[in-house]
């Protein structure tokens, strides 16, 4: 059996401004599983790279903003 295999890329986490907001939520959100300064996981990037799949604090993988991150 073949195992796939995806090469991640380590990106440090250089902001943790909010970036989304939600229908009827009074607080924007979207970065409360990121700690400023880490070095996280990217599985790849997603709409033209402006999206950053992040193996998060929370040791899933969401999208976030591409400015959030610079590579290491």
């Amino acid at each position: 059996m073949a195992t796939s295999w995806q090469p991640t890329t380590l990106v440090q986490c250089i902001s943790v401004k909010p970036w989304l907001k939600l229908p009827g939520d009074d607080e924007p959100g979207g970065c409360h599983d990121l700690t400023l300064g880490r070095i996280y996981e990217m599985l790849g990037a997603e709409a033209n790279g402006a999206l950053y799949r992040i193996i998060d604090d929370s040791d899933d993988d969401f999208l976030y903003p591409a400015s959030h991150f610079k590579e290491v």
